[in-house]
């Protein structure tokens, strides 16, 4: 709303504290809204630990989008350590949703891990996707 301007005047501050109050009360695309407002520094100081952590909340929940944009950041050890098998992990689950994106990513990682890599990163993906599947009913394709 504070952000386009809807139905009231645009105000990028205003829409940060309304999406703070929102993310912390656990709502997943608030929680993704922050972490890319963080990652890019749009209304916010620009903080990538701040990014990872809101992404990673939005993850925890299924939202794909922020599952791929934190696999990115441990990809890449922005707000994070460096870690391809995770970047791998958060690839595996966003690309089970059909984030195209993630699909490209997790193909590129997976020829350059370990194949016990791959598969641990698989086996938790599995079970992670499994846990999501009993809320949601989505079955897993990783």
């Amino acid at each position: 709303m504070y952000t386009l301007g809807e139905g009231v005047p645009k105000d990028e501050q205003q829409a940060v504290v309304w999406l703070r109050k929102a993310a912390e009360q656990g709502d997943a695309d608030a929680q993704l809204r922050l972490g890319i407002m963080y990652r890019f520094g749009r209304s916010v100081p620009k903080d990538d630990q701040q990014a990872a952590a809101w992404f990673r909340k939005a993850a925890e929940q299924g939202d794909a989008l922020a599952q791929s944009n934190l696999g990115s950041m441990y990809a890449l050890g922005d707000g994070v350590p460096k870690d391809d098998q995770s970047a791998y992990f958060w690839w595996l689950l966003a690309s089970a949703q059909g984030n195209q994106g993630a699909v490209k990513k997790r193909d590129l990682m997976e020829r350059h891990l370990l194949p016990e890599q791959r598969a641990a990163a698989q086996a938790s993906a599995r079970g992670k996707h499994q846990r999501q599947q009993q809320r949601t009913g989505q079955t897993f394709h990783g």
